[in-house]
């Protein structure tokens, strides 16, 4: 019981069999069904599902935007249902948010919106040079300092959701909550956002929950994963744990969408004379879902073992400081060669799957 205790006295966020069911011309609508969960102070969580899924729904119930039908939601020790209007406006300066459709006074220039959200005075229109000058840092890194003066109308989409970036660092909150936050950017800005976000929540110790449809985003930057699937939870942990081995249908549609390894299965579908195999071949696939998998294993067991390993696919990326992913190969060899590399490999916590053989 005590390590319960502990670990909801460090969580900044606490979903208790929240369910969110709104009304629709069909009838009642659940957004969320049943949803416990657990974000501890300063870790980044990343929230996953298709569109419907309920992430938004998370996101607004967590900032009080939205009240459960039933369930509590705690966010920094307080009971959002128990706080009357001005108590929940006060509250919710402790919270930022940047979602994929940003707000902007058309009246003000980009820097004085950042700058009014960095501002501590009491007349918060009129910020001090001090939030001005932290507003303006805020916009370099977001690659924004030679638009500062523009007005939002001038600003591209990604731009806008950039600006929102900087804008939701600007208060300092203690917690960040990003709604499909690089939606608009190419590749090379999303991952430098990305970035930014991380670097702010180590050394802020901010809490982040990052919502979106992408599994290549969460990979980034989370520690945690958690997959909505129609209002539901159907799989959370570790980001390494749930990458390396998804347990649900859901989880390894999103893996498959951003790893080669599963086109294997299309080309044998198709009977693709690429994986033809001659005597004495065998087309195997390795998934490493172990964090302890780290020696050179393909040319380990072609030395041990005395087998040839061509590898026709391969996806292997670094979660963490831990690899994951695999390669697809043709093993040809001796047949008990092939057995014993496989119970090797199998010993060395590597999933080992025999796809075909001659």
């Amino acid at each position: 019981m005590a390590e319960e205790h502990d670990a909801v006295e460090n969580d900044a966020i606490t979903l208790s069999n929240v369910t969110k069911t709104v009304l629709t011309a069909d009838g009642p609508k659940s957004l969320l069904k049943d949803v416990t969960l657990h974000f501890e102070q300063g870790g980044i969580y990343g929230v996953i599902g298709l569109g419907g899924a309920g992430k938004s729904t998370l996101l607004k119930l967590i900032d009080g935007r939205l009240t459960p039908t039933s369930g509590t939601v705690t966010v920094l020790g307080e009971n959002l249902a128990k706080l009357d209007k001005p108590a929940l406006a006060r509250f919710r300066t402790q919270i930022s948010r940047a979602g994929v459709f940003p707000a902007f006074d058309e009246e003000r220039t980009v820097l004085e919106s950042v700058a009014i959200a960095a501002g501590e005075a009491e007349d918060a229109d009129r910020p001090d040079e001090a939030a001005r000058a932290k507003a303006l840092r805020l916009l370099r890194e977001v690659s924004l300092r030679s638009q500062k003066d523009a007005h939002p109308s001038q600003l591209s989409g990604g731009e806008l959701q950039r600006a929102a970036v900087a804008r939701a660092f600007a208060s300092s909150p203690k917690i960040l909550l990003f709604d499909e936050v690089t939606a608009a950017q190419d590749h090379i800005e999303g991952r430098e956002i990305l970035r930014l976000i991380q670097q702010f929540a180590r050394e802020s110790g901010a809490t982040v929950v990052l919502a979106t449809h992408e599994i290549a985003t969460v990979k980034e930057i989370c520690d945690h994963i958690i997959v909505l699937d129609r209002g539901l939870v159907v799989e959370e942990g570790s980001t390494f744990s749930v990458l390396a081995d998804p347990q649900t249908d859901q989880t390894r549609v999103f893996m498959e969408a951003v790893s080669s390894l599963g086109k294997v299965d299309a080309l044998l579908a198709g009977h693709d004379p690429v994986v033809d195999l001659r005597p004495g071949q065998k087309l195997i696939r390795l998934r490493y879902v172990h964090e302890d998998v780290s020696e050179p294993l393909v040319s380990l067991i072609t030395r041990k073992f005395g087998i040839d390993v061509n590898i026709m696919l391969a996806d292997v990326q670094i979660v963490g400081k831990y690899p994951i992913g695999g390669i697809v190969g043709v093993f040809e060899g001796p047949e008990r060669n092939i057995r014993d590399a496989v119970a090797f490999l199998r010993s060395k916590k590597v999933r080992v799957e025999v796809l075909a053989e001659n």
